[in-house]
């Protein structure tokens, strides 16, 4: 489904995983790309690929705002504009909350959330500002650890869940005249036979008998050797590239059945909280002019 006026993706985290995927997919379809990542000389072959006409490959690190700034005066230097923001950098924390050294935490949240909120505050910003028509799409990379989580990724999921709050809260502050559209996208685990791997965290002592901590690193193990289907990122490439031309835009695009499914049954879980919490909250009126 290739788009008959070429639009102009910017891509971060575009060194493996799904921002190259993301990259390659857009590409395919006639589209222009400038991808972003620490560092730029990671994926030399694919620049050979394309003429600098359609691929921009430029330095970008989500942490640092200056980088950041310089990404989208580059494209709109090199395009004049873009039309769709793909914000996906990152990286997995794997380790029991108690046993994550405050250092590592800080930085998870400082490249998937602060970094995130820096590069979709440009985003915003550019597609009402700078672009010659005013609008764009922005695609936050989300995760169901947005929603649910699971042990030994608390940091992880508390980065996502951060995501979440904030990209909502966005969406609902923006003017409609703007035609800025912003969406959660929310991949299940699809194997990203990704170049950077999860920082495992040594497990606390004290955790070595715990079901949950055996389990999940085992498989963290099992997933770290295992390289998936070849063509399994081609493929969540490919839906979100024909879901970023629909007209109608939700909050949150879900992806993957078993992703779906265990979604639902973290709203399920919540509704029986609600249920629970109503005998709790009889009598208790608050102010309709108070928002907490």
């Amino acid at each position: 489904m290739a788009t008959t006026t070429p639009r102009v993706w910017l891509v971060t985290g575009s060194s493996s995983g799904l921002g190259l995927a993301m990259c390659k997919h857009a590409l395919s379809q006639g589209d222009k790309v400038v991808a972003t990542l620490r560092t730029p000389s990671d994926i030399d072959d694919l620049k050979n690929q394309y003429t600098p006409d359609v691929l921009l490959v430029a330095k970008l690190d989500v942490t640092q705002t200056d980088d950041i700034l310089a990404a989208f005066r580059t494209a709109k230097k090199r395009f004049g504009r873009v039309d769709v923001v793909f914000n996906n950098a990152g990286v997995a924390l794997v380790g029991e909350v108690e046993g994550v050294p405050e250092h590592a935490a800080r930085a998870q949240m400082d490249v998937k959330f602060w970094g995130i909120t820096a590069v979709s505050k440009e985003a915003v910003r550019f597609f009402r500002d700078e672009n010659p028509t005013r609008g764009g799409l922005l695609l936050n990379i989300s995760s169901e650890l947005g929603i649910r989580t699971m042990p030994l990724l608390g940091h992880y999921a508390a980065a996502k869940h951060a995501m979440e709050g904030l990209t909502q809260t966005l969406r609902s502050e923006l003017d409609p005249a703007w035609n800025i559209k912003v969406c959660l996208v929310a991949p299940g685990a699809f194997s990203t036979n990704a170049g950077t791997k999860p920082e495992i965290v040594p497990i606390p002592d004290v955790y070595r008998g715990v079901t949950a901590s055996k389990d999940v690193r085992e498989f963290t193990a099992v997933v770290q050797e295992s390289q998936g289907p070849a063509n399994e990122l081609d493929a969540v490439a490919k839906k979100i590239f024909e879901f970023s031309m629909s007209s109608d835009i939700p909050m949150r695009l879900f992806l993957g059945d078993e992703s779906i499914q265990r979604v639902r049954k973290q709203i399920a879980d919540m509704v029986e909280d609600l249920n629970a919490s109503k005998a709790w909250s009889e009598g208790l009126i608050e102010d309709e002019c108070i928002v907490l």
